[in-house]
């Protein structure tokens, strides 16, 4: 058995965080052994929850982890535990990681250095549909990808704009179980998601009660996995001031739209800015923060970007949004470096580099490499 499997027990069983995970392992060794171990001297342990030991008693066996691999093969639900390799590194040093995260999609996006947060007001006014809709899609244009939650209001709006720039993939963190999106209206938003390359993910397991609390605590992942926040509206007690919070213990930045003064859906943000929130005027925001990207040249700025957006990558065929893919993912790659990472053959890549190059979507370096024509 692997330990990856007893995350998958122990998340089955209690809704257990990774630092009693890891006073396991440091009492036992190894998770495995929970498996076989007597009885009493898995009760005896002091450290930890009594119903947790109790739990793991009363309900191990080989066969319920075999069964619970069963449905997530049958929803066609992947899971990464924080053991393994491809656990987001982002969120290995937030505050209570998830010890485990139900998937499906492209879970490499979770990585990506240009992820932003864009989140707000369930209900929002004109203005904000307005808003969410212009600068999560010029984001979008630029390369960045939207994290939100799926939530009615603003989150939805966002991955939509997202999925409408040029690039369009979309992170739609849960606040529920990944078989049971909620709200369930936007069961047809998350399908579209995945359809276009995101992902969507949930800590919470399968078939577990959904609680009203699920959704604040969910936060502390949407800005995990974000560069910075950008919160469009919120009401003075809105659950977006959580996820400022959250971005604040993180040392992320957060952006908030000034709104008008006297507008009650304006309220969250001005206090935002109040406690330092950056005021959002525009993208270019963004890219003049140095605590978002270091440099210039670390991404391209709105300026330079300007041109680009006007490229329509969804009208391309799949190599040549595989080598663009590539290249926002990795910056300036050589011809070898495309060959391993796509597979394509030698053929195929010089051809449609070649085409790309012609079309002006990237051009060659003086050290044979080549990269966004920005």
């Amino acid at each position: 058995m692997q330990e990856r499997e007893m995350y998958l027990f122990l998340c089955s069983i209690y809704r257990i965080s990774q630092e009693e995970i890891d006073i396991l392992k440091a009492q036992f060794g190894k998770l495995e052994v929970l498996m076989y171990l007597d009885e009493k001297e898995i009760l005896k342990n002091k450290n930890l929850n009594s119903k947790l030991l109790k739990n793991i008693v009363k309900y191990r066996s080989h066969s319920r982890i075999e069964n619970i691999k069963g449905v997530l093969e049958e929803k066609d639900i992947q899971y990464v535990c924080f053991s393994d390799d491809d656990y987001p590194e982002s969120l290995k040093h937030i505050q209570m990681p998830p010890p485990i995260l139900f998937y499906k999609g492209d879970i490499s996006i979770l990585d990506h250095r240009n992820n932003i947060a864009v989140i707000g007001s369930r209900a929002p006014t004109n203005y904000g549909l307005y808003c969410v809709r212009k600068y999560a899609k010029e984001l979008s244009d630029i390369g960045m990808d939207i994290v939100s939650g799926l939530a009615l209001g603003i989150d939805s709006e966002a991955h939509l704009a997202c999925m409408n720039g040029r690039f369009g993939k979309t992170v739609a963190v849960l606040g529920s179980p990944i078989d049971n999106i909620l709200p369930s209206r936007n069961k047809k938003i998350a399908d579209k998601i995945l359809e276009n390359g995101g992902i969507i993910v949930s800590e919470f397991f399968l078939g577990s009660k959904v609680h009203p609390l699920n959704f604040s605590f969910r936060n502390r992942i949407i800005s995990g996995l974000s560069v910075a926040v950008l919160v469009i509206e919120a009401a003075q007690k809105s659950g977006t001031k959580r996820t400022f919070d959250y971005a604040g213990d993180q040392g992320k930045t957060v952006f908030a739209m000034t709104g008008r003064i006297n507008d009650p859906k304006s309220r969250g943000c001005i206090d935002m800015i109040i406690e330092g929130a950056i005021p959002f005027t525009s993208v270019e925001n963004i890219f003049r923060d140095k605590s978002v990207f270091l440099n210039a040249k670390e991404f391209c700025t709105l300026n330079n970007c300007k041109d680009s957006i006007e490229y329509d990558i969804k009208s391309l065929n799949y190599e040549k949004k595989e080598i663009l893919e590539l290249i926002k993912r990795q910056g300036n790659i050589k011809i070898d470096d495309i060959c391993n990472y796509t597979g394509m053959d030698i053929k195929t890549i010089n051809s449609n580099v070649n085409e790309l190059l012609i079309d002006d979507y990237i051009i060659e370096m003086e050290n044979k490499t080549y990269g966004f024509n920005v």
